[in-house]
């Protein structure tokens, strides 16, 4: 029998506090550590923030950081800023070091030149120096640096704040990363929408080790014909409060899915650049390709009879039954998304990504091409293989995350929906995948043929779109421009002045 557990004081109430404090209150240990860990990352993200934008706490006004973060200043009672994790007073304006404004703080065993580490995020006793300008700006990277070095537990953190009675403190750091969350100007940033949703996360589910937790079960296994087990036993059993349970959870656990990786998904600045504007002369022989060690991708070649194998590439091939690739009219068939990541001689011109919709039917009329050129094409795309995931840099320097078994997207700049698996395959539709990143996207979609010979070119940047030929971009299989500028220049004379680097 397949039940789910789930708080009933979350389930009973209708109004929801949003905050983490409150989810604290109400959730198991489990629970309360999974929080700490969650407001670590957001800290850790905001000082990265805090940082770029503002560069030496010390010599910044607290004013401009909060007209950074957030919409209104806010308080506690004692403390207006915050310093390198540590809540903090302003001093003539500037953000002062809490060793110097906050009661507290304490030193410990640190010296007059360190700072002891946030001991709500990384227990007692750490210290990190602080005599320079960039060692206090990296102090809360280096107490996560120290932290994991010391092999201390988020469980330890927890035991630590239980048993000093410190909770009001790490509440203070919590009200003050929910008041960005709500009204700054970070509150639709990834760091937020993963802060939201590990909150609404406590809503909805008990985290405590005896039971299984919700996103670790199928989305498919949570019908509305399971009993619904609140956590003092009793039952729901009306079958549309059920259904709404269970789609909340369901909603939450994709939102955590995907936001989990924004971290991952910021773009690449270095990374590796062209080996030419457009590729050489080629005394062609055959296409092949060779798979990468681990199996998880294929690097793709060109054959040539004097210069031997050229690289193009790599592709990916997610092979259903699965939600992407779904299930075949034909049972001896099989859907298939194929993904290559075209680099032809390591070619600035020549870089693009062009996807094959195969719904099965085995005849290559009927497969469904769509090529993609993204631009500003700034680095050669490369893959690389991470834990469970595949991590691809686009050109423009921007990532999207694949799952390593199935090679369905996870996150990042393009995203994607099932194979059209309509019976009339004159009715199918291209490949639902779509670019939202901040660069210019230019498409061509055809049926059974190569996109570039025919047909209209797409392109969209930022919701800005317009139409021109095939032909006014590609002279047959050659891509008419290996300059970026003057590619630009061109769309804007037929488009209008809508797309910009």
């Amino acid at each position: 029998m397949k039940i789910l557990f789930v708080l009933l004081f979350f389930l009973i109430q209708n109004t929801w506090a949003a905050s983490g404090k409150e989810a604290w209150k109400h959730a198991t240990t489990r629970g309360k550590v999974e929080l700490l860990q969650e407001y670590h990352a957001f800290f850790t993200q905001y000082q990265k923030i805090a940082n770029e934008k503002l560069g030496d706490l010390d010599s910044v006004s607290s004013s401009s950081l909060f007209s950074f973060f957030l919409a209104n200043a806010w308080a506690t009672e004692r403390m207006d800023c915050i310093y390198a994790g540590w809540p903090s007073r302003r001093v003539g304006g500037l953000c002062s070091s809490p060793a110097r404004q906050n009661p507290d703080y304490q030193q410990s065993t640190c010296s007059g030149n360190q700072m002891q580490c946030q001991p709500m995020f990384f227990g007692k006793g750490l210290c990190v120096p602080t005599s320079t300008r960039q060692q206090r700006n990296l102090a809360f990277t280096n107490c996560d640096k120290k932290f994991k070095a010391s092999k201390k537990t988020p469980e330890e953190v927890f035991r630590e704040i239980k048993e000093g009675n410190k909770e009001a403190s790490l509440f203070e750091l919590m009200d003050f990363a929910d008041k960005i969350c709500s009204e700054g100007k970070q509150a639709g940033t990834g760091m937020c929408a993963r802060l939201k949703a590990a909150v609404e996360r406590m809503r909805h589910y008990q985290t405590d080790t005896s039971v299984a937790k919700p996103e670790e079960k199928n989305e498919e296994i949570l019908t509305v014909s399971d009993p619904v087990v609140i956590s003092d036993k009793r039952e729901v059993s009306d079958p549309q409060v059920k259904k709404g349970l269970i789609q909340s959870i369901i909603t939450a656990n994709r939102a955590m899915n995907q936001i989990n990786y924004d971290e991952d998904c910021e773009p690449e600045l270095n990374g590796t650049d062209f080996d030419r504007s457009h590729p050489r002369p080629l005394n062609f022989d055959f296409t092949t390709s060779r798979t990468a060690p681990g199996g998880a991708w294929d690097n793709t070649f060109l054959s040539d009879k004097v210069q031997g194998l050229r690289e193009t590439g790599f592709k990916l091939n997610n092979v259903g039954p699965n939600s992407i690739a779904g299930n075949p009219i034909d049972p001896n068939e099989k859907v298939e998304r194929e993904w290559r990541f075209v680099s032809n001689d390591n070619s600035r011109r020549e870089t693009y990504i062009w996807i094959t919709d195969d719904a099965g039917s085995g005849y290559l009329s009927q497969l469904m091409e769509s090529i993609m050129v993204i631009i500003p094409r700034k680095m050669k795309p490369a893959i690389e293989e991470k834990g469970n995931d595949l991590h691809v840099t686009l050109t423009t320097g921007e990532k999207v995350i694949y799952d390593k078994k199935t090679k369905q997207i996870k996150a990042g700049a393009l995203k994607e929906g099932k194979v059209d698996l309509t019976p009339d395959r004159f009715k199918r539709k291209p490949a639902a995948v779509s670019y939202t990143g901040s660069g210019i996207s230019i498409r061509v979609d055809v049926r059974g043929s190569d996109p570039r010979l025919k047909g209209n070119a797409v392109i969209t940047q930022n919701g800005k779109s317009c139409q021109v030929k095939a032909t006014d971009l590609w002279n047959q299989e050659n891509f008419r421009y290996d300059d970026d500028r003057k590619l630009v220049d061109f769309l804007n004379r037929k488009c209008g002045q809508k797309f910009s680097l």
